[in-house]
C-alpha cells in the first residue's frame, strides 16, 4: 500500500513541475495599452474624470459645460 501512495505523490510532483514549466514557456510580456492619463476634479461637483474629457476654464476643471455655466455665468 505504501509503495502505491509513493507512486501517486511522485506522479502529482511530477505534473506539478511540469504545469509550472509549461506557464512559464507560455507566459509573454504584459501588453501595455493605454497609457494611463492623469485624472483632475471638478471645481463645482467634485466628479474625478480624465483630462481629456474635462473643460478647462480659469485655471479650473469641470466636467460638463453645465457645471462651468453654473460656477461662471459670465465666462459662458
Amino acid at each position: 500500500m505504501t509503495k502505491y501512495l509513493l507512486l501517486i505523490a511522485l506522479g502529482l510532483c511530477a505534473w506539478w513541475i511540469w504545469r509550472k514549466l509549461r506557464q512559464a514557456d507560455h507566459t509573454t510580456p504584459p501588453r501595455r495599452g493605454r497609457e494611463a492619463e492623469r485624472m483632475v476634479q471638478c471645481a463645482r461637483c467634485g466628479v474625478n474624470q480624465p483630462i481629456s474629457e474635462s473643460i478647462l476654464a480659469n485655471g479650473r476643471y469641470y466636467c460638463s459645460t453645465a457645471h462651468l455655466r453654473e460656477s461662471c455665468p459670465d465666462d459662458v
